[in-house]
C-alpha cells in the first residue's frame, strides 16, 4: 500500500528474558521470533516498505536472513531512540507508519488493517485489550496505595500507528528521553489517541514462560521462505 510503512523494533537486549541471546532471536517452532512478526507484515500485503531496527552487531545476520528486499538499520540505546531512527529511515514520502514489537509474533491482519485505517482517520491509534486482572497502584512495590476501576484501564499492545508527520514531530519536539511508548510522545503534544481492539493472542514474548506459551498457541499457516523470496 503506497505511503504505508512498517517499523519492526528488535534492538532490545531482553534483560528480563534472563539469557544472553535477545528474545527476538530465540526459536519459535524452529524459526526466530522476529521472523514470525515480519511474516505477518509481509503476508498482509499492506506495506510499501518494512524497516527492521536491530542492534548494530546483528545487522549483517538479520540482513542475510531477510534478504535484500528490506532495510535493516541500527537501533539506539533506548526504545525511543530506536523508534526515531526507524522514522528517519522511512523518508519524506511516508504517509502512515505502523510501529510494532519484533517480539509480538502473532499480530493479525485485522489488527494491522484497523491500525492503518485508524491512523488515516485520527492521526494516532494504539492497540489495546482489557485487563482480566485487578489492577493495583503500588509505587514503592511494597504496599498498595489504591485500586483503580479496572474497566477504565486497558493493556497497551503494539502496533501503534500514526500519521507520519505527527509522530515525527512528536519525536523531534519532545523533552522526554526514556519513553517506552510512542503514544506517550503524541499525548505530550496534546493530541488525541484512539483505540484499536487488540487480541490476547497478540502476546509479547518477554520471559521464557511467554515463549513456552507462544509454542502452544502457534499454528503454522505460511512458508516464510516462499513469502520472503516473492519480494
Amino acid at each position: 500500500m503506497k505511503g504505508v510503512k512498517g517499523i519492526l523494533l528488535m534492538a532490545g537486549q531482553g534483560e528480563r528474558f534472563g539469557e544472553p541471546l535477545p528474545k527476538q532471536f530465540h526459536l519459535l517452532q524452529g524459526k526466530k521470533v522476529y521472523l514470525w512478526a515480519l511474516e505477518q507484515f509481509i503476508t498482509s500485503e499492506l506495506f510499501e516498505e518494512i524497516i527492521l531496527v536491530t542492534s548494530a552487531d546483528q545487522i549483517e545476520e538479520v540482513q542475510n536472513e531477510v534478504g535484500p528486499g528490506f532495510q535493516v538499520i541500527s537501533g539506539g540505546k533506548t526504545r525511543q531512540e530506536s523508534s526515531y531512527r526507524g522514522l528517519i529511515a522511512c523518508g519524506p514520502t511516508t504517509e502512515i507508519i505502523v510501529i510494532h514489537d519484533g517480539v509480538r509474533p502473532f499480530v493479525s491482519k485485522r489488527i494491522l488493517e484497523e491500525n492503518i485505517k485508524g491512523a488515516r482517520a485520527y492521526g494516532a491509534v494504539d492497540t489495546c485489550i482489557p485487563s482480566a486482572d485487578t489492577l493495583v497502584y503500588a509505587p514503592d512495590k511494597k504496599k498498595i496505595v489504591s485500586i483503580p476501576t479496572r474497566s477504565e484501564y486497558l493493556r497497551g499492545q503494539t502496533p501503534q500507528s500514526f500519521s507520519y508527520p505527527l509522530i515525527l514531530e512528536s519525536h523531534e519536539n519532545t523533552k522526554t528521553t526514556q519513553a517506552t511508548d510512542d503514544c506517550q510522545l503524541v499525548l505530550e503534544m496534546g493530541k488525541e489517541i484512539y483505540i484499536v481492539k487488540g487480541e490476547e493472542k497478540n502476546l509479547k514474548i518477554t520471559t521464557p514462560f511467554d515463549l513456552l506459551l507462544a509454542e502452544t498457541l502457534f499454528q503454522p499457516s505460511h512458508n516464510f521462505k516462499e513469502n520472503i523470496h516473492e519480494r
